[in-house]
């Protein structure tokens, strides 16, 4: 999140990592390290707590994401970015996770 320009990015921790693994004041974000594709679960949890909350919610995965997940995110305006740990690579898995990973998180309107 700080490479993308979040620079009040605070890891979750105590109750709080119940909701989120990271944080800061305009998103919320979920690290979802599984060796497995994204499934709308995880989509469908990270929309409901980000509406609540009136942050943007943000996926980060190391794989892939099924189509279903994907279209849902599309949908729900999740951004889903993929990253790759060893070559430092990220890109975006979803149409807001595409924009974010161009525009940066910045460009998004408080």
């Amino acid at each position: 999140m700080i490479y993308l320009g979040a620079t009040d990015v605070v890891v979750a921790q105590g109750e709080t990592q119940n909701t989120c693994d990271l944080y800061s004041i305009r998103f919320l974000a979920w690290v979802d390290n599984r060796r497995q594709n994204l499934d709308v679960e995880v989509v469908q949890n990270a929309a409901n707590v980000a509406a609540a909350d009136g942050r943007y919610p943000l996926v980060f995965v190391p794989g892939g994401v099924f189509p279903e997940a994907q279209d849902l995110a599309d949908a729900l305006g999740v951004a889903i970015l993929r990253f790759d740990s060893l070559g430092g690579d990220l890109d975006g898995a979803s149409a807001m996770g595409r924009r974010l990973r161009a525009t940066g998180l910045a460009a998004v309107a408080t």
